[in-house]
């Protein structure tokens, strides 16, 4: 379904990513780790074209993701980014519906139709009408996810969803996740939660200096990295796990 090829990008004399490539199935779930300034976030935003890449190619289900199609792409394109960018001013249901009212032009009713079915995949059908200040972090960001199922996205780009989350309320982002991941959501999530990583993912991508270093199956990566460097990062993850 994704086909990223050739994917250059720097930021002034920075250059942040160094010839990336990678494809991903309609229904996997990748997972990219590696130590912070690796690139990471950054190819997420390439994809979402965020950041426009200097220079390659990136395709979403055969069809290149140029300026001219951008919107109609960005639309197919769910993104949960580390902080939650709700409006504050919004209602939970208006911020998971307003998407679909202004982007995607569904009309009123099944607009809040499909706000509440999302709001109820992620265990928040009781807060609709809460405002996001009257939320947690986790539930913030369990609505931004909601919000991004709710355009019914081909492809949902993680970058880094727990990292702004205590580590109580990690736990609750991570179920979700997970969910998605057993229902054949297609993703690609920058994470350090580990734990979903093994579980969830079909293949874990290692990036470090705006390389892909090595990428394989959990239980293979996980336990005998062909990659010394891959094997330290793991070892300090351990560490600090």
């Amino acid at each position: 379904m994704l086909r990223v090829d050739d994917i250059h990008k720097r930021y002034g004399d920075n250059e942040v990513l160094k010839g990336i490539s990678l494809t991903l199935e309609r229904g996997a779930t990748k997972v990219l780790i590696g130590p912070s300034g690796s690139g990471k976030s950054t190819l997420l935003r390439c994809i979402n074209h965020l950041n426009k890449p200097d220079r390659g190619t990136i395709e979403l289900d055969g069809q290149r993701i140029t300026d001219a199609n951008i919107d109609r792409m960005r639309a197919q394109i769910g993104f949960v980014f580390q902080d939650f960018n709700l409006f504050s001013h919004l209602t939970v249901l208006d911020n998971v519906r307003i998407c679909q009212l202004k982007v995607k032009r569904l009309s009123h009713e099944e607009a809040t139709r499909r706000a509440h079915e999302e709001l109820e995949r992620v265990g928040l059908g009781d807060k609709a009408g809460a405002y996001p200040a009257e939320l947690s972090g986790g539930q913030q960001q369990r609505v931004s996810i909601a919000r991004a199922l709710a355009m019914d996205p081909m492809l949902m780009l993680f970058d880094e969803p727990t990292s702004a989350l205590d580590p109580e309320l990690t736990g609750e982002v991570v179920k979700v996740m997970q969910q998605l991941a057993d229902d054949g959501m297609t993703m690609l999530v920058v994470s350090h939660e580990m734990g979903f990583a093994r579980q969830a993912a079909d293949e874990i991508i290692f990036m470090e200096g705006g390389y892909i270093i090595e990428q394989g199956p959990p239980d293979v990566l996980f336990s005998t990295p062909a990659q010394e460097r891959t094997r330290a990062f793991l070892n300090v993850i351990a560490e600090h796990g």
